[in-house]
């Protein structure tokens, strides 16, 4: 009996790192979808079952603090891994981390995040997050 693979949205507007990051993940094990906007990952978590969300810091309509606050609005409980497109920096981190971000990685450090990915996603549960 196989086991289903884990279900990851990526959100960024580079569309290089979008290429590059479905297809590492794809090759570790993870069935992908790509989104451009806050707007899209929405429309997406409404829409499919995602086991987590792994989002670029800013994207064109919305800063992270907006979709992680969206989302903990809507009770939803799916994983997000925020992308910095530079190093993570501890002033940042706090903030993104209270507002339900599991972890804070650079965006270019693809091995990390496909590691960083494997770690949420083993025997993870979705929780609804209290608002």
């Amino acid at each position: 009996m196989s086991v289903p693979r884990k279900k990851v949205v990526i959100a960024d507007c580079n569309e290089e790192v979008l290429i590059s990051l479905e297809k590492i993940l794809e090759d570790a094990g993870f069935d992908t979808t790509t989104a451009w906007t806050a707007r899209d990952v929405l429309k997406l978590v409404d829409s499919q079952g995602f086991d987590l969300i792994l989002a670029n810091e800013y994207l064109p309509d919305a800063q992270c603090e907006d979709l992680l606050t969206a989302l903990r609005l809507r009770g939803v409980g799916i994983p997000c891994v925020v992308m910095q497109p530079y190093a993570p920096e501890m002033a940042d981190i706090a903030g993104l981390e209270a507002l339900g971000a599991r972890h804070i990685v650079y965006k270019y450090a693809y091995q990390q995040i496909v590691k960083i990915v494997s770690e949420c996603l083993v025997c993870e549960k979705k929780v609804p997050l209290v608002a």
